[in-house]
């Protein structure tokens, strides 16, 4: 039996399925990132939130606070590799290795391409192509020497409809 007190995405693994992991979730503290970031923290990881917005960050480190949860934020914008390097360094720094990476920060426009200016398109390419890249890369490299460690790549339906 779960417990109905548990986040929908914890229901599916036995407890303590990431305990004692290092999880890093781009855009983890809004949307499907939320749910990923609360299920990891729940089911026992120690789980970094990745966002450039620091206000995305608050709810869930005040909700994890109250539940025990092992969660962190770091402001991190994907499309800047600099920073994501500098958020990789640091993570590193304090926790020795990263075990799981999901890339699910994501720029979305809901509306026809022929509406779509330039720079929400530059925007849309810069989070999911460019900040993908730079995050598989810079905890990438650490997984690589650590000879450990997975990478999830969360994408939208208009990669395949437009």
């Amino acid at each position: 039996m779960t417990d109905p007190k548990l986040p929908e995405a914890s229901r599916w693994l036995p407890a303590d399925t990431f305990k004692g992991q290092v999880c890093v979730v781009t855009g983890g503290g809004t949307g499907l990132g939320l749910d990923i970031s609360r299920g990891l923290a729940a089911l026992g990881a120690t789980v970094v939130i990745a966002s450039r917005s620091p206000e995305h960050h608050t709810p869930l480190l005040e909700e994890a606070a109250s539940l025990g949860w092992s969660i962190e934020a770091e402001v991190c914008d994907v499309r800047e590799a600099p920073t994501v390097d500098a958020c990789a360094e640091r993570v590193l720094e304090r926790h020795g290795r990263v075990d799981v990476l999901v890339n699910n920060a994501a720029g979305n426009f809901v509306c026809p391409a022929e509406r779509l200016s330039t720079n929400a398109w530059r925007s849309v390419l810069g989070i999911v192509l460019d900040g993908t890249f730079f995050c598989s890369r810079a905890f990438g490299k650490a997984m690589i020497a650590a000879e450990r460690g997975s990478i999830l790549n969360i994408v939208a339906t208009y990669a395949w409809t437009g």
